[in-house]
């Protein structure tokens, strides 16, 4: 009920909308509105609080702003899951990354095991096609939300044993890789491009084979210039903004 939203006294300098998005906002992080809730509308907004429709369409406008809701067209507004930041100017691990971010990290293991390497990673990795390769497959779950798909491939050599080190479910791959074979991730080459997912990985993140997804392939070297690990992966793209800093050079 709207009428309970603004329940206690507001400093004055503080504008009705922003304090009704507040009131929202507030909600959606306790769970009392969970994503895929249709808000109230303009209208009961304005009329449970006593304000003006433009002051209800202002507060809905920043809580869209600020990606906790989205507007569609003659249905209204819906909680939408919270946008994750991936930072594209530091290599990290994704479960070093998230909880970075104050984030709940979790995976589903979908395939671990010995592989031989296709004609894709094998380029990437600098070796020969069918060289055993460690193929590690998982769901990535951000606070038990299904968000991506990701595909890791390291050559057997370079770390034997690996997949048998630790449950990665919940353990970050890096870590493992720093720790216990001194390979340490130093820099990487990523690309990425939007797509829509296969049937398989629509499945695995429960969106539709229509969503758009953002296909991201990375290359991770070592520190001697080795190509360590090879990563394909499908982001969900409604999860994820993706930032990068830009620094102005002298033209040659």
């Amino acid at each position: 009920m709207m009428s309970s939203l603004l329940a206690g006294p507001a400093p004055d300098q503080v504008p009705l909308y922003r304090r009704i998005a507040g009131e929202l906002e507030a909600k959606i992080g306790s769970g009392a509105l969970k994503t895929g809730d249709r808000l109230p509308s303009e209208r009961q907004i304005a009329e449970d609080l006593g304000a003006s429709r433009m002051t209800a369409r202002q507060a809905l406008k920043l809580l869209e702003q600020r990606g906790f809701v989205e507007t569609r067209v003659g249905r209204g507004c819906f909680v939408i899951y919270p946008r994750i930041e991936k930072q594209l100017r530091t290599l990290n691990g994704f479960t070093e990354e998230m909880r970075r971010g104050g984030r709940h990290v979790s995976s589903i293991v979908l395939d671990a095991g010995t592989a031989a390497a296709d004609k894709e990673a094998a380029a990437a990795l600098g070796i020969a096609e069918n060289t055993p390769v460690h193929r590690l497959v998982r769901i990535r779950l951000v606070d038990a939300e299904p968000v991506a798909v990701e595909r890791t491939e390291i050559p057997v050599a370079l770390a034997p044993g690996l997949l048998e080190r630790s449950d990665f479910s919940i353990d970050s791959l890096y870590r493992v890789l720093r720790e216990e074979f001194g390979q340490v991730p130093t820099e990487a080459e990523e690309s990425l491009f939007a797509d829509t997912p296969d049937m398989a990985t629509a499945a695995a993140l429960g969106i539709p084979a229509s969503a758009p997804v953002l296909r991201i392939t990375r290359c991770t070297f070592a520190g001697d210039g080795r190509p360590l690990e090879y990563v394909r992966s499908s982001y969900r793209g409604d999860c994820f903004n993706m930032r990068v800093r830009l620094k102005l050079t002298k033209e040659p």
